[in-house]
This record gives structure tokens, C-alpha cells and sequence, in this order.
């Protein structure tokens, strides 16, 4: 096994041509240090934390003439654009899901006995009242029913025609609250780090449907949620009077698209995302507007230094795109498909602004999911790694500091993680889209989803260097030449070593671990895991093929570097299947040949086909509604599994081959699950099975 590694090793990294060399104590990386000097000194946090000022230095709620007219975020960055000098930019109207929206224009909570006291309003913390609340001025007693989504709670309680207070968001308690048992309204309290920051009030909101009961909710903080519990459990009767103003409103479903045109390559496209909104009620400063302003100045950072003569103009084009979350990126992508075609890489930022150590947080790269390797990740990964390095850490000075004048001296705490979706980026990465995509994200967020994401806790320093990292990785991809690439496949080839490693670990410790009955199936596994890991890596090395076009050199040293890892391939399952032996050995029992069962025959033969409603985004909402329509439900969850079992239906592979890719990326899943999800699948009209 280590010969095998040894060999990998000495080939995937044997050439290194563009990497620029270690000057002054800095370590190398994929762009020369001088290069880098001028996008560092270029980039600046403190505007960037000034743009997110103007933009969300308070939780509003907007007026009702906003929702129709258009919003303060999109004019707000057109005039930013423009006198940043990036004129081809534009406001666009996107689709939207019925002529009208909810707004509230009033949401007062008052306890009136055995005090008076406002506890919360709309115009204080925007986040008090849920969104989809209809209008009220309702006065009752107040009724404590814990989390309020079982029946159990209400036990023993009157709770019809009073409020209840839950220990949790309202939408969970309120078919059973207000449809079941009569209750007038919802106090919900409940937070994502209630324990960090007792105050904060977490955002929410009231789905009811057009035939269920219309009612109100508003949310508290977690220590006035435990106050008022409190006092209900000592005996003591509360009184609240609620009164909301809502109403529905017609409304806009708006973006910002901006443009740098490439000089050579004009029409292949790196598209940078980040969400300006998520719902057009609530707001955050760090989700996202820290993602937009971070991309904006990334353009900026990027035209200035062309402008000045310090990088050479971009060979591709680099578009920005600020969005209403998934739902927009998908509308853009829907609504322009030319342009859509275009693009060859996606950067996404979603919570990128706040300060890492005192939001107990890193900076994340996350990368695609394994049904689309690519050589981005690992260049993304070079400059994430290369700032982590050259910044102050363990009580080393910084060799290449990377701060802003008014932000913290923070080290840079990053980390590479797997995909786990929930952003634009996985509009991107689906398998009727096929365009590589990772996100830069800080995480976790002390304040997520709360009235605490304010621009307080952002630090123009990490906004700084969010802004270096995608303007270098702008810069490196959009004028990738011959250098360049190989560069590319050497870099791929150093982390590819790494990310084999890591599979033969994990396949070995699947066969030691199995039970002495499964200790066959788990060679199988095992051996899966080894093979697509080498399919995965060998898929990584090919993605360059995009950048090389007909340069036959590259393609000779492409060619070598895709035979290595093939010719590891027997070696690398042979030390698989010396464990598996050992394994054997210790149980006494013998070893046998792995065989195909008679499913894996026949599931082998059969390769889904996607039809036109899987053409394209995979749009969840419509996938549910049809479900709704046809009174069906899925005769199996697959966890995270599900979208990766999507994602790799590409008309070639088989049932099975499918299984087998997303075992190898999670946890071995039983091949009749897939089937059972792949026929349901086609029942609703998004797959064909088709006999090989």
C-alpha cells in the first residue's frame, strides 16, 4: 500500500511549471507574490463594511409601495456599480409566484396583566412578528403548551380562544394549535444560539394554507420566552393584547446582474452569486448582504487594478449576480439559458462578513458534491490555504498581513469542507445544470437567522480578505493560458493524493468494523469506495480539459497524469483486499471472490433517463406539488443521499452504478432503496427507466 501511495505521489506531483516561486519568507502559490501584493493592497474591507452599513445597518420593514416600485438593495448597488465604472449592469425583474405578497404594517405585543408592558413591536425588531400573520387586535390569556407540536402538550390545558406560548417557532405548533384545539395566536421563542445570545429573536413565520385557519404569531427572545414561562408555572395569569396590520401587496421579484467582459474569451463565464434576499421580509447583514457587498467589491477590486495597468485585462468574463436565494439563481439561469451556458464555474458567498473569533466561527470553503468534480475546488482551496498560512496564527506573525485599517487583527480560522448545499450553489451543481460551484460561508453563526445579524458583527478584515480570495481566484481562472494550466494539474494531482488516502482509510475501516457475517458485503463496499474515489479523481484531472482546448502538449501531460492513477488502480484494491484476507484470517473464516447478487445483474441493465420536468434545476417546490397533486409519498427518504442519487442520473449510468457512486460518498445505501426511489421517480413523471 505504500509503494502504491509513493507512486501516486511521485507522478500526480512531479511538474509545477506556473507556481510562482517563495519570495521574502512567503510561501508559494498559485499566482506570483507580486501579483498578489497589488490585490491585497487594492481590496478594501472598510468598503465594503461601508456598503453593508448603508445597505442593512438596520432590520426594516419596508413600506408597502417598496414591494411594487422595486427595493432599496438593487438601486443601492447600481449606484455603487457605476461609480465603480462597471456600467454594464442592470435591475431585472424575475418571475414571481402570485401577483401579491404579505406585508405587515403594524405588530404590537402587550402584556396587560399583571403588569402593562410592551414586549414586542414590528417597528423595534422586524423580526418580532411572523411573517404570514393576518391582521388582529385580539386580548387573552396566555397558555404555556412546551413545544406545542404534539398532542400530549395540550394535555390538561384550556387553550381554545387563548394565546399559547411555545417553546420553539409557531408554524411548528400551528395546525394543531389553531386548527385543532382554537387557539386565537402563537409567542414563539427560540433562536440558533440561544445559549451565545439570550436576546436574540430568531426570524419566523405562519404558513397557512388558503382553507386553514388565518392566525397571528410573533417571536421573543429566549430569556423573555423563559420569563414569561416562568411566571406561568408559578401560578401567575398573563393577559396579552396583540394587534397586527397586515395585508397582501403586489410585488417584485428583483435582481442585480453585473458584467466584466473577457478580452479573448468573452463567452466562458465565472459567475460570482450571493442572495440579497431570503423572503422579502427579513433582513441580515451578515446573510447575505455581506456576500453582496463582498462580490462588489471584488468587481471593484477587480476593474480598478485593470484599469490601472497592474493586472492584465481578463481573458474570460467574470459575471456577478446579486439574487433572491435559489429562487432567483434558478429564475436567472431559467430566463437566460444562452447565458446560462456560459458560464464554466460559480463562486458563491453566503455569510461571509463576520468577525471569526467573535462569532466562534471559521471561514468554510465548500466544495462541490462529488457527482461533479472539478478542478475548483482544489484552486480555491490553494488561495484558502495559502491566506490561512501567511496570516498571524499559533503566535506567529503575519509574513503577508491581509487587514483592514479598522478591522481586527483575527487569525485566519478556515476550513474545506464537503457539500452540504443550502445556498445558490446548489442551483448550480445539479445535475440538470452541471456547472462546478463551491460557497465560501462563515460558520457556524452565532446569530443566524436572528434580530442579532447586525452589522456589528462584521469585520472589515475577514470582509477583506473574502474579497482578495475572489478576486484571485478570479484573476487565476479567468486568464488561465498554458502556464496556468499546468499549474492546474499539478495542483489537482497534489490534493488528489490526500483524497485517496482518505478513501483507502475509509474503505479498510469499513471491513475491520463489519460484524464476522457482513464481513464479505463489506469487502464489496470497500472496494467500491477505492474504485470511485480513482473514477472521482480521474474525473477532477479531466474537468481542465475545458481550459486546454487543442494544445496538444497539455493534452499529452493530461493523458500521462489520467494513465497513472489508472495503472494504481489493481495495486490500490489489492491492498483492499489484503485486509479484507487478514480480516479473515483473525475471524477463521474463508475468504471468497466478490460476485454480483442477482439485483446488482439486473439493476445493472436498467439506466434512468431524465425526462423534460428534470430538464434543468431540480425544482423541489414543483417535485412536492406534484406529489401533493398525485396524493403520493415517497416510499423512501434518502437523507442527504437524495440529491446526490439526482444528480447523478446522466442517461448513462445504470440503477446501479448509481447506488454505487453515492455509497462511496456517504454511507453504504441498499441498492432497493434507489431502486424504490428511482421508480418513484419515474410514477411522477421526472425519469424514464430505460433497459440497456
Amino acid at each position: 500500500m505504500k509503494k502504491a501511495l509513493v507512486m501516486i505521489s511521485m507522478i500526480l506531483t512531479s511538474l509545477n511549471f506556473a507556481s510562482a516561486q517563495p519570495a521574502e519568507g512567503i510561501p508559494k502559490t498559485l499566482l506570483p507574490v507580486s501579483l498578489l501584493r497589488e490585490i491585497i493592497n487594492e481590496a478594501s474591507g472598510d468598503l465594503a463594511l461601508q456598503n453593508e452599513i448603508f445597505i442593512a445597518g438596520v432590520n426594516r420593514n419596508r413600506l408597502p409601495e417598496e414591494y411594487a416600485s422595486g427595493y432599496f438593495e438593487p438601486k443601492f448597488l447600481m449606484e455603487k456599480l457605476k461609480e465603480y465604472g462597471i456600467t454594464d449592469a442592470r435591475i431585472i425583474d424575475l418571475p414571481t409566484r402570485g401577483p401579491q405578497t404579505w406585508d405587515a404594517e403594524m405588530g404590537e405585543l402587550w402584556i396587560l396583566k399583571p403588569y402593562k408592558r410592551k414586549i414586542a413591536d414590528l417597528k423595534e425588531i422586524a423580526a418580532s412578528l411572523c411573517g404570514g400573520s393576518s391582521t388582529t387586535d385580539t386580548t387573552a390569556d396566555l397558555v404555556y403548551v412546551g413545544p406545542g407540536n404534539r398532542k400530549e402538550f395540550y394535555e390538561g390545558k384550556d387553550v381554545k380562544g387563548k394565546i399559547v406560548l411555545v417553546n420553539g417557532m409557531p408554524e411548528m405548533a400551528r395546525a394543531l394549535a389553531a386548527e385543532q384545539y382554537g387557539t386565537l395566536g402563537l409567542i414563539g421563542y427560540g433562536s440558533s444560539h440561544p445559549e451565545y445570545d439570550p436576546d436574540e429573536v430568531g426570524w419566523s413565520s405562519i404558513r397557512a394554507a388558503e382553507k386553514e385557519k388565518k392566525t397571528f404569531g410573533f417571536m421573543i427572545s429566549t430569556r423573555l420566552g423563559n420569563d414569561l414561562r416562568d411566571m406561568l408555572e408559578r401560578g401567575q395569569k398573563i393577559e396579552l393584547r396583540a394587534i397586527v396590520k397586515a395585508q397582501m401587496v403586489p410585488y417584485k421579484e428583483q435582481m442585480v446582474d453585473a458584467f466584466i467582459k473577457g478580452k479573448d474569451y468573452p463567452n466562458e463565464e465565472l459567475v460570482f452569486t450571493a442572495h440579497l434576499y431570503e423572503g422579502l421580509a427579513k433582513q441580515g447583514a451578515n446573510d447575505d448582504i455581506s456576500g453582496c457587498v463582498a462580490i462588489l467589491e471584488t468587481a471593484r477590486t477587480l476593474k480598478k487594478l485593470m484599469d490601472d495597468g497592474k493586472i492584465p485585462a481578463l481573458k474570460r468574463s467574470v459575471r456577478f449576480l446579486f439574487v433572491p436565494e435559489i429562487s432567483g439563481t434558478a429564475a436567472y439561469l431559467k430566463k437566460y439559458p444562452e447565458t446560462a451556458k456560459r458560464f464554466f464555474a460559480n463562486i458563491n458567498e453566503d455569510m461571509v462578513g463576520e468577525g471569526l473569533i467573535k462569532n466562534l466561527s471559521y471561514l468554510n470553503l465548500e466544495q462541490t458534491p462529488w457527482s461533479l468534480p472539478t478542478y475548483l475546488n482544489d484552486i480555491v482551496r490553494s488561495f484558502v490555504e495559502w491566506v490561512g498560512e501567511t496570516q498571524q496564527n499559533e503566535g506567529r506573525e503575519a509574513v503577508l498581513p491581509i487587514w483592514s485599517p479598522t478591522g481586527s487583527r483575527d487569525p485566519f480560522y478556515c476550513l474545506v469542507t464537503r457539500f452540504s448545499g443550502g445556498s445558490d450553489h446548489i442551483v448550480f451543481v445539479d445535475g440538470g445544470v452541471r456547472v462546478p460551484a463551491v460557497m465560501f460561508i462563515v460558520w457556524p453563526d452565532m446569530w443566524y437567522h436572528t434580530s442579532g445579524d447586525t452589522t456589528d458583527k462584521s469585520d472589515s478584515t475577514q470582509l477583506k480578505r473574502i474579497a482578495f480570495l475572489g478576486a484571485s481566484s478570479a484573476v487565476f481562472l479567468a486568464n488561465a493560458d498554458v502556464a496556468e494550466i499546468e499549474t492546474m494539474i499539478a495542483e489537482v494531482g497534489k490534493w488528489s493524493l490526500g483524497r485517496i488516502g482518505t478513501e483507502i482509510s475509509k474503505a479498510e475501516g469499513l471491513i475491520q468494523a463489519a460484524a464476522k457475517e457482513k464481513i464479505h458485503e463489506a469487502l464489496k463496499d470497500a472496494e467500491n469506495i477505492v474504485g470511485q474515489a480513482l473514477v472521482r479523481e480521474s474525473d477532477t484531472l479531466a474537468s481542465i480539459r475545458f481550459f486546454i482546448r487543442k494544445n496538444t502538449d497539455l493534452e499529452s501531460l493530461l493523458k500521462l497524469k489520467l494513465k497513472a492513477l489508472e495503472d494504481q488502480k489493481a495495486l490500490l484494491l489489492k491492498g483492499i483486499e489484503d485486509v479484507y484476507k487478514y480480516r479473515c484470517l483473525k475471524e477463521n473464516i474463508k475468504p471468497q471472490k466478490p460476485a454480483p447478487t442477482s439485483d446488482e445483474v439486473r439493476l445493472g441493465k436498467i439506466v434512468p433517463i431524465r425526462t423534460e420536468k428534470m430538464q434543468g434545476y431540480f425544482d423541489a417546490y414543483e417535485f412536492y406539488m406534484k406529489m401533493r397533486e398525485m396524493k403520493e409519498n415517497a416510499p423512501i427518504r434518502l437523507g442527504q443521499a437524495e440529491s446526490e442519487v439526482r444528480n447523478f442520473i446522466d442517461g448513462k449510468k445504470s440503477i446501479l452504478d448509481i447506488r454505487n457512486a453515492a455509497s462511496a460518498e456517504f454511507d453504504p445505501i441498499p441498492l432497493k432503496n434507489v431502486e424504490d426511489y428511482l421508480k418513484f421517480l419515474e410514477k411522477i413523471g421526472f425519469v424514464t427507466l430505460k433497459q440497456k
